[in-house]
């Protein structure tokens, strides 16, 4: 499903600019390709719209291009390795007449692993890449920023070089979310949810969670109040979604309301390509409405 459910945002360098005819070509360089038998993990690129032949591997509407990356991992459970080894070395033992020494039983585990890796199952992941060209920015369909690394590190293969960044402003966020829920600020379209975490400023070990809670509540004001800051907040932005703003400027838990997923749905089963082009717009016109006010907010929160 195409519905972002996190969004990790990283801003291009300002004396760098998108070119979306290299952007093509980097991906239709690195085609999604199943792992041989000595492969352990593979990712590549697979078209949006499905994995046919003939569907191209970029969605580019205007300047706003929609990309999927397809990983394959080869799934090699320890307890398996571990008796195959354990028989290699009582094979090798028997036939040297000798205990095996820790170096010989490195290099059979290796050999061990080399030989399963062919009858070994496969696990499939999709991750979704938006590139906005016109704000000069990539969202990452992801919850890990390791993660969102490995995905960019395959465009910049191709590219040579991608001066990304993630979005960060030179304020804590922390202290920025505490001052908004501390002070009972107000920006509608975007309201308090009813989900916080709070860390203590000095021992980041000490963690205070609460769901269903009222945020202005006095509850929350004594925890801030003994030195906790807020690290995680939940939001609403009533134009039609809801997510977790992080400390580290990542969105997750992303929910789109009913209302916006239901706009597109008068499209037939043959025009699947049109609904995923028509859903990826309106799903980035609702993100970037929500980015936009939301870094408003962040300035606004830090200058008052």
């Amino acid at each position: 499903m195409l519905w972002f459910k996190n969004a990790i945002v990283y801003q291009l360098n300002k004396d760098n600019l998108f070119d979306t005819q290299a952007i093509t070509n980097a991906v239709n360089a690195c085609p999604f390709v199943p792992c041989g038998n000595t492969d352990s993990m593979r990712s590549g690129w697979v078209s949006p719209f499905g994995e046919s032949q003939d569907n191209p591997l970029v969605l580019d509407n205007n300047g706003q291009m929609l990309l999927r990356l397809k990983k394959e991992i080869k799934i090699l459970p320890s307890s398996v390795i571990k008796q195959a080894l354990a028989e290699k070395v009582t094979q090798q033992e028997q036939l040297f007449n000798r205990k095996l020494k820790k170096a010989e039983k490195l290099s059979l585990k290796d050999e061990v692993y080399i030989d399963l890796l062919p009858r070994a199952f496969s696990k499939y992941q999709f991750f979704w890449l938006w590139i906005d060209t016109v704000n000069k920015r990539v969202i990452v369909d992801s919850s890990s920023f390791k993660q969102a690394e490995d995905i960019l590190a395959l465009l910049r293969k191709e590219m040579g070089t991608l001066a990304l960044t993630p979005y960060a402003s030179d304020t804590p966020l922390e202290k920025t979310l505490t001052k908004w829920v501390k002070e009972s600020l107000s920006f509608p379209p975007i309201i308090l949810g009813d989900e916080i975490e709070l860390k203590d400023a000095v021992e980041d070990s000490i963690v205070v969670k609460c769901k269903n809670q009222e945020i202005n509540s006095q509850e929350i004001f004594v925890h801030i109040d003994s030195g906790k800051q807020i690290s995680k907040l939940k939001l609403l932005d009533e134009r039609g979604m809801s997510f977790i703003l992080n400390r580290d400027y990542t969105l997750k838990r992303i929910k789109f309301d009913n209302a916006i997923l239901d706009k597109n749905e008068d499209f037939l089963p043959e025009e699947s390509n049109a609904k995923l082009e028509a859903d990826f717009m309106l799903m980035i016109s609702q993100l970037t409405d929500t980015f936009k006010s939301m870094q408003k907010i962040i300035e606004e929160i830090i200058t008052v």
